[in-house]
C-alpha cells in the first residue's frame, strides 16, 4: 500500500472543528503515515500532536498557515518543519493574536450596534482561547439564530464587502516566507487558485522564495491539478497537499485524508532540509 500523508489539516486551536486527538484518531482510521495541522497563526497544537504521534503512530510535521496579501489579494502561506520555539515565529504569533482579538472586538461591536446580541467573551470562549477568526463569530451567530449555516451568516453578516468586516492584518509574501525560514522550515503557496487567471503571480511567489507549491487541494479540480503540477515541475519547486479540513465547518463533511500526497514528497522536503544544515 502507497504511504500517504494530508498536510493541510485544521484544528479548535484555529478555526477547525476538531480536537487534536480527533484529528489523530481520524488520520489512523484512514491509514495515513503523516499529517501536519496548519493552523492559521498558531502552532497551538503542536504539544498535544507530539503526544498524539506516539500514541497513534502517525508522523507530525510541524506547521503553520500564514496570511498574506500582495496587491489587495490574500495569499496563504504554508510552513513545513517549523521550529513552534523558534523566538522569531513566537514572537510573530503573539502580534497576530492580538490584532485578531482587537479585529475581532471591532466586527462584534458593529454587530452590536444593530442589536445583534453577541459578545465578545461568547466568541472568544468558541474560539477556545485559541486564533479568532470570522467562522468563530459564524458559529456564534447560528448558535444565536441570527443565521441559518455557515454560508448563510457569512453571506449576511461576515463577507469582505459588509459594513459589519474588519480587515484583516496581513504582512508580505516575503516577509512570511523569511519567517518560515528564519523558524527552520520550508515554505508552500497554499491553494494557489489565482494562478489560473493570474500566471505571472507564480514569479512574485518565487521572487519572494518560495519552496513550494500546494499540488492537491480539495478545492482543485482536474484542469487545475494538472497546471499546478506542471507549473511546479517547471519552475523546479517541491509539491506538498491536503484536504484543508476544517472538520467539516468549510465543506460541510469531513475531508480529512481524502485529498492527499504520497509519502515521497515528504522525503523530497526533508532532503532540501539537510541540505541547508
Amino acid at each position: 500500500m502507497t504511504k500517504s500523508a494530508d498536510l493541510h489539516i485544521h484544528s479548535t486551536h484555529s478555526d477547525g472543528l476538531l480536537t487534536t486527538e480527533q484529528i489523530f484518531s481520524q488520520a489512523q482510521k484512514r491509514k495515513l503515515k503523516a499529517i501536519s495541522i496548519t493552523d492559521h497563526d498558531s502552532v497551538g497544537a503542536n504539544a498535544e500532536a507530539l503526544e498524539c504521534s506516539k500514541k497513534y503512530k502517525i508522523e507530525f510535521i510541524q506547521g503553520i498557515e500564514l496570511s498574506t496579501e500582495y496587491n489587495e489579494m490574500d495569499i496563504h502561506i504554508l510552513g513545513y518543519f517549523v521550529d513552534p520555539n523558534s523566538e522569531i515565529l513566537q514572537k510573530y504569533i503573539k502580534k497576530f493574536k492580538e490584532v485578531r482579538i482587537d479585529r475581532a472586538k471591532k466586527m462584534v461591536k458593529l454587530l452590536q450596534k444593530d442589536n445583534i446580541d453577541i459578545t465578545y467573551e461568547e466568541v472568544q470562549e468558541i474560539s477556545n482561547n485559541g486564533a479568532v477568526a470570522r467562522p468563530h463569530l459564524a458559529h456564534l451567530l447560528i448558535k444565536k439564530k441570527y443565521a441559518y449555516n455557515f454560508h448563510d451568516a457569512f453571506s449576511k453578516y461576515l463577507n469582505d464587502n459588509s459594513k459589519y468586516h474588519v480587515k484583516k492584518f496581513k504582512i508580505s509574501i516575503p516577509d512570511a516566507v523569511k519567517l518560515i525560514h528564519d523558524a527552520g522550515g520550508l515554505a508552500f503557496a497554499a491553494h494557489p487558485n489565482y494562478l489560473r487567471d493570474k500566471p505571472e503571480m507564480i514569479d512574485v511567489l518565487i521572487d519572494a522564495g518560495i519552496d513550494g507549491l500546494e499540488t492537491i487541494h480539495s478545492s482543485y479540480d482536474d484542469n487545475f491539478n494538472k497546471k499546478i503540477n506542471d507549473i511546479a515541475d517547471y519552475n523546479k519547486l517541491l509539491k506538498s497537499g491536503g484536504s484543508d479540513c476544517h472538520g467539516g465547518r468549510k465543506f460541510g463533511k469531513l475531508i480529512l485524508g481524502k485529498f492527499k500526497i504520497t509519502y515521497d514528497r515528504i522525503e523530497k522536503m526533508k532532503y532540501v532540509l539537510k541540505k541547508r544544515e
